[in-house]
C-alpha cells in the first residue's frame, strides 16, 4: 500500500473511531477484498471501502495489477456477491473508469453518498468495456474488518 493511501486509511480511521466516541455507537472500520480475474483474465488486486472523510459518505478504492495495458474499464461495488449478483452500490455515476497503464496496473477511488455499510454482502466487480458491460474480467467479495 502506497504512503498516501496508508494515510488515506489511517485519516478515514481515525474519522470512523471520532464518530463512534462520538455517538456511543459502534460502527464497523471497513470492508476489504481481493479483486481476482475470471475466464482466463489474469487480474490481481484488492478493493476497500471506508467510511468517508464528509458525515453520510464512503470511499471505495480498487487497484490492482495483470490486465491489458491501455484497457478503460468501468467498475463497480455491487450489492450481493460474485457468486449471485446483485444492484449497484451508489450511484453508479460515482465509479470513474479505471484506465490501465503500460504496465497492467489500475486503480480508482470512488466517493459514495451514503454511510459504511455495517451489515450485508458487497462485491466488487470489473467490466471489460462500457460497450461490453455484461462481461466481468475481476470480481471479489468484500468481507466485513471489524
Amino acid at each position: 500500500m502506497s504512503p498516501s493511501r496508508m494515510a488515506a486509511t489511517a485519516t478515514a480511521l481515525l474519522l470512523t473511531l471520532t464518530a463512534t466516541a462520538a455517538n456511543g455507537a459502534v460502527r464497523h472500520v471497513a470492508w476489504a477484498g481481493m479483486v481476482l480475474g475470471t475466464d482466463g483474465s489474469k487480474i490481481r488486486g484488492e478493493v476497500e471501502m471506508l467510511a468517508g472523510k464528509d458525515a453520510g459518505t464512503s470511499v471505495v478504492e480498487v487497484s490492482y495489477a495483470r490486465d491489458a495495458a491501455g484497457a478503460v474499464r468501468p467498475w463497480h461495488v455491487h450489492v450481493g456477491s460474485c457468486a449471485k449478483g446483485g444492484p449497484v452500490l451508489g450511484a453508479a455515476s460515482a465509479y470513474p473508469v479505471l484506465r490501465v497503464d503500460g504496465t497492467g496496473a489500475a486503480d480508482g477511488k470512488a466517493t459514495l453518498r451514503l454511510m459504511l455499510p455495517d451489515s450485508g454482502s458487497f462485491y466488487v466487480n470489473v467490466h471489460e468495456s462500457a460497450s461490453a458491460m455484461s462481461k466481468i474480467v475481476a470480481c471479489g467479495d468484500l468481507l466485513l474488518e471489524e
